[in-house]
C-alpha cells in the first residue's frame, strides 16, 4: 500500500491522506511560529512526503543522516493531508519572510 492510500480520520477535515511531520511542524500549527519546511522527494504517488523543520534539518546534517538521535529530536507525528498542506504553506511562506529580513 502506498502512502497515498493510507488515511486518517481528522476531527476537523474528515477522512484524509495520512502524512508524517516532525513535532515542531505540528507545534507551528498551534502557535503560528514558522519553523521552516523540509521534505523527502515528492512524487506522483506521494505529493505529501514526510517533512520536518529547519531545526531537525540541522540535527540531521550534523549527524550526516537520520539516526536514533535525529528521529528522537523530530518526534514524528501524524497529520491529515489538509493540516499538512496548511502547515507546509505557513512554514514555507514564514521561512521566506524570515530570509527577506536579512
Amino acid at each position: 500500500m502506498s502512502k497515498a492510500e493510507q488515511y486518517v480520520e481528522c476531527c476537523e477535515h474528515g477522512k484524509q491522506q495520512a502524512t508524517y511531520v516532525c513535532q515542531h511542524i505540528v507545534e507551528s500549527l498551534r502557535d503560528g511560529k514558522p519553523r521552516g519546511f523540509w521534505s523527502s522527494e515528492e512524487s506522483p504517488d506521494n505529493p505529501r512526503p514526510d517533512s520536518w523543520c529547519s531545526a531537525c534539518e540541522d540535527v540531521v546534517n550534523r549527524a550526516g543522516e537520520w539516526n536514533d538521535e535525529s528521529e528522537a529530536f523530530a518526534g514524528v507525528k501524524l497529520l491529515c493531508g489538509v493540516c499538512y498542506d496548511r502547515a507546509k504553506s505557513m512554514n514555507k511562506s514564514g521561512h521566506k519572510k524570515w530570509w527577506k529580513l536579512w
